[in-house]
């Protein structure tokens, strides 16, 4: 039985293996300790140091979770994000997150009080493992989406900063050179790749197995095996069903965007002919990209019946791809 279909979960978010490496496994201080360390150029140590996860938990916040969010020595709040693609307004969402952040720590009456409330000072970080072409270093500024009408951000009252790091490429941000914690995760995604591009029946076990052979976060992995291989599958299924829900609701958009315009011009009978035709076009349109996603799919190793059950698709369907690929 392929374990990593019986694994699956239904959940509303990812619960990334990056999370729980550096946030919530039994030794998350000491790794995201050596994380904060490689950023700052600092040396501190577990023992000495105060850490607290401030995160917004989605069962209060629904829309708003965030992926780390910790508190260092009660004077610092260090948020990351782990992303596979480029979000530019991911400094609007950080604003959100630390408003609400601050929110919580900050009782609602103290705010009208004369005396000044000391805050933990903010740092934002994204580590990208995407395959977009970017520099190991980059910045989004929440100013960036101002709709200026001149060139320079003069007098600008607000402003947010957001460092981007690659970290799963031949030509990584230095951080993970300085961080070996960080080193060997980006290591296990290349494994994980790697079992892809094999196209392997169980990729995700074999891609853990193969780490652990390769003294690859093995510790780790050895100690939390079958819950980390719940952990990927979860994951790489919210980023399939992303895809898919991005792909169905633009279709819905364009179809609900036609029938309302044609309704403003049309008589009744005419316009309920075409909307019958245009209907049927946009299915067929619809079909036809469930199509290239699955063999985007498949290129990336996902077997057919799980491709077949994610974009509503018959087996048959799918695997007369295979054949024709």
């Amino acid at each position: 039985m392929n374990t990593e279909k019986t694994n699956k979960e239904n959940r509303k978010h990812k619960d990334s293996l990056f999370v729980d490496y550096f946030s919530k496994d039994r030794d998350w201080k000491q790794h995201f300790l050596s994380l904060y360390n490689a950023l700052h150029g600092t040396d501190l140590q577990v023992e000495t140091t105060s850490l607290k996860r401030v995160n917004l938990e989605q069962v209060l916040y629904m829309d708003y979770y965030n992926d780390i969010a910790v508190m260092v020595n009660d004077q610092f709040i260090l948020m990351i994000e782990h992303q596979s693609t480029i979000n530019p307004n991911m400094p609007l969402r950080l604003l959100e997150y630390i408003s609400r952040i601050y929110g919580n720590m900050v009782d609602s009456k103290a705010k009208f009080s004369n005396q000044l409330i000391p805050l933990a000072k903010p740092e934002f970080i994204v580590f990208y493992t995407g395959k977009e072409n970017i520099p190991p270093e980059s910045y989004l500024y929440l100013s960036d989406a101002f709709n200026l009408n001149c060139e320079s951000n003069t007098g600008l009252t607000l402003e947010l900063k957001v460092k981007v790091c690659k970290i799963s490429s031949e030509e990584p941000s230095p951080v993970v050179g300085k961080c070996l914690d960080l080193a060997e995760y980006a290591q296990f995604l290349r494994i994980i790749d790697e079992a892809k591009a094999y196209k392997l029946e169980a990729p995700l076990t074999w891609a853990i197995q193969e780490a652990v052979r390769r003294n690859v976060m093995r510790d780790y992995l050895e100690r939390k095996g079958g819950e980390t291989l719940s952990i990927l599958t979860a994951e790489y299924s919210f980023d399939v069903a992303v895809a898919v829900r991005e792909e169905e609701a633009y279709a819905s958009g364009l179809s609900i965007g036609l029938e309302q315009g044609l309704t403003q011009g049309l008589s009744q009978g005419r316009e309920e002919g075409i909307s019958i035709g245009l209907e049927r076009g946009i299915e067929r349109g619809v079909h036809q990209k469930a199509l290239e996603t699955a063999k985007k799919l498949l290129a990336r190793g996902d077997s057919p019946t799980e491709i077949a059950d994610l974009l509503s698709l018959s087996v048959s369907q799918v695997q007369g791809l295979v054949e024709n690929h």
